[in-house]
């Protein structure tokens, strides 16, 4: 019997007991502090009111170029009118604040480039009530790119991929909220092994303000694989990377939030194989030990029983490449799409991030995704939240992960002013045991609507955005989990 027709006992025997002993009947109403927990967890839809909820976005870029801008959507998903504020920040400090009025089931955007011109600028935003969420769009005419605004700030972040080749532009975006600096080193890894900048050992991210370093200004040129450590030895900072891809196989444009702390466990619900198609995983260990991870591939066919795939040895401070078309046997994994996960038993120790590049017309798009962590007790969720869905009629535009062993169904409601609503043609759509969906959108009743995707099953979710203004391909990013 194939292991990846059967993810539920997979995880049981390698050892992923937190998600299966939390059972598919965990995600009841939350207590209070499950809304704390998601400051260390992923980007998350908070179910409970407080009395603020701040949001802090990586930044978009907003140098006043032709083509290039960016924008905060804020979603209310409450049934009375909420209130906030918004700040935007700078190289130079606050470059601008605002109030949000959100009526009921509604949402306002902050088109960030009407207030500021500066290379990249990262947006706070704080809720009454606690009960919105936050995301942003990068615009570029390389391609647009949704990211999640985190829940938190952080005193550490890391990325497992990078890259430089052919000029490709890497750019850490690094802002400080707060009213006292940032005090912070950074360490980055390559092929060649670690590195420690001395001009960025001790470094200063002023007062709410933005600071930006170009990755290949410390020397890591033409590199096809960096990952990025920033730890601040005093103060707490939000850290997102911007990724302008130029050749060495890959193109477009990322704008993408860093994971706030190391894992034990990484999901991905997408992933593809198919003509000139190139899928790729980056796992970082910033620790002082080795670490063994166990990857396995969900969501196939009984019949694609390729067998076990050999732990991935990362050494201590290095970062690896796990092509699985080099480690697997290709003809093995089918055409289609699968899922993924990878583990790495014991404490938190890796980033693992995934990098999909598929034809675009004449030319190719690469997307790079974090992957999905369970919350630190265990908890998946069985409803996720879109603020920024497609623009257009799109197929395939959420890619789905059915994490339990059993038969589910999934309902889209769309959010209007009267609150959510099931889209008739995506209601009870079935999805199999451990299998993997894509669903189009392309309804009238959910282009350019805030959308909620709810399954009787725990799962993962991924969406699949246009890359705007005509251009061909696809931007990924995660959906965000109900906490």
């Amino acid at each position: 019997m194939s292991r990846r027709a059967i993810p539920a006992l997979v995880l049981v025997i390698v050892g992923f007991i937190a998600i299966v002993y939390a059972g598919r009947e965990s995600p009841v109403a939350a207590d209070p502090e499950f809304s704390a927990q998601s400051d260390d967890w992923m980007p998350a839809v908070s179910e409970n009111r407080a009395l603020t909820g701040s949001w802090f976005c990586p930044g978009v870029p907003v140098g006043g170029e032709e083509g290039v801008g960016g924008e905060v959507v804020v979603s209310n998903r409450f049934d009375d009118r909420i209130e906030g504020t918004f700040t935007i920040l700078t190289d130079d400090g606050v470059g601008a604040t605002g109030l949000l009025t959100i009526e009921a089931w509604s949402q306002s955007t902050i088109d960030v480039d009407a207030f500021v011109t500066t290379p990249f600028a990262a947006v706070v935003v704080e809720l009454d009530g606690g009960l919105g969420f936050v995301e942003q769009r990068a615009e570029h005419p390389a391609g647009d790119s949704v990211a999640p605004c985190a829940n938190a700030p952080s005193s550490e972040w890391y990325f497992a991929d990078g890259f430089t080749v052919d000029g490709s532009i890497e750019t850490l975006i690094l802002s400080n909220p707060y009213d006292d600096a940032v005090v912070a080193d950074l360490a980055f890894a390559t092929l060649a092994g670690e590195s420690t900048p001395a001009a960025f050992q001790g470094f200063t991210i002023p007062p709410q303000s933005v600071k930006t370093v170009r990755i290949a200004e410390l020397g890591a040129r033409d590199e096809p694989i960096i990952a990025t450590q920033v730890t601040a030895t005093s103060g707490l900072m939000v850290v997102g990377r911007a990724q302008h891809y130029l050749g060495g196989g890959r193109l477009g444009y990322d704008v993408s939030l860093g994971s706030p702390a190391l894992r034990d466990q990484y999901w991905f619900a997408d992933g593809e194989r198919g003509d000139g198609i190139s899928e790729s995983y980056s796992i970082y260990n910033p620790t002082d030990h080795d670490v063994d991870v166990d990857v396995i591939f969900l969501g196939l066919p009984v019949e694609a029983n390729f067998g076990d795939v050999a732990p991935i040895i990362v050494p201590a401070r290095a970062v690896v490449v796990f092509d699985p078309y080099d480690e697997v046997a290709g003809a093995s994994i089918p055409d289609g799409r699968h899922a993924a996960v990878f583990s790495a038993p014991g404490e938190p120790s890796i980033v693992v991030e995934r990098v999909i590049t598929r034809p675009a017309g004449e030319q190719v798009a690469t997307s790079v995704v974090l992957g999905a962590p369970p919350r630190p007790d265990g908890y998946v969720a069985t409803r996720w939240h879109v603020g920024i869905g497609p623009g257009q009629p799109t197929e395939e535009a959420l890619v789905i992960y059915n994490v339990d062993n059993v038969d589910a169904s999934i309902t889209i409601e769309a959010v209007g002013p009267a609150g959510p609503s099931a889209v008739p043609s995506l209601t009870d759509i079935p999805i199999g045991p451990g299998a993997v969906l894509a669903i189009d959108l392309t309804a009238d009743g959910v282009i350019g609507q805030e959308l909620i995707i709810s399954s009787t099953n725990r799962m993962f979710v991924e969406r699949l955005l246009p890359r705007g203004a005509g251009r061909s391909g696809r931007s990924g990013s995660s959906a965000l989990p109900a906490s």
